[in-house]
């Protein structure tokens, strides 16, 4: 197995995504109805996920089993999901954070009561539990680090 650093695993797996979507029409191959595929291939960021998922991403697209090396970006922990996909923490005072979290999509405002409505939110992070649980296809994977052990990802 050949090690591989991070900036260059993103490199890599950003040119055969472009080489891909100049080459290959992937609408055909898509479900009608199906969101726009160049869209969600433009918005693909790599910040704060595993080294073991960039990993996985190498092989499914080269066939080669590498090790990613470096240190991955320190994100904080989503207080809904617990994943640490948030680039600043929630601060009332200093008017920080609000990060929109990409695994489960809540707003971080500040809240910690796990059944409280949070009308930004359009429901609470019990809500949101149950969003995830009812499509596992979409929450399938693990790409970020896990920020915090609660009952939710046991």
């Amino acid at each position: 197995m050949r090690n591989i650093s991070r900036e260059k695993c993103c490199e890599l797996i950003r040119l055969i995504r472009d080489m891909v979507e100049k080459e290959i029409d992937l609408s055909r191959y898509l479900e009608k109805g199906s969101s726009n595929i160049n869209m969600e291939l433009s918005e693909v960021d790599f910040e704060g996920v595993s080294n073991g998922y960039l990993s996985e991403i190498v092989y499914a697209l080269t066939g080669y089993e590498v090790e990613v090396i470096g240190e991955v970006e320190e994100l904080f922990p989503c207080p809904c999901c617990g994943l640490k996909t948030l680039t600043e923490l929630y601060d009332k005072n200093a008017g920080t954070g609000y990060d929109i979290c990409p695994y489960c999509n809540w707003e971080d405002d500040g809240t910690t009561d796990i059944n409280s409505y949070r009308s930004i939110n359009n429901g609470s992070m019990a809500d949101y539990h149950n969003k995830i649980q009812l499509n596992p296809n979409k929450y399938y994977r693990n790409k970020w680090l896990n920020g915090k052990v609660n009952d939710y990802h046991k």
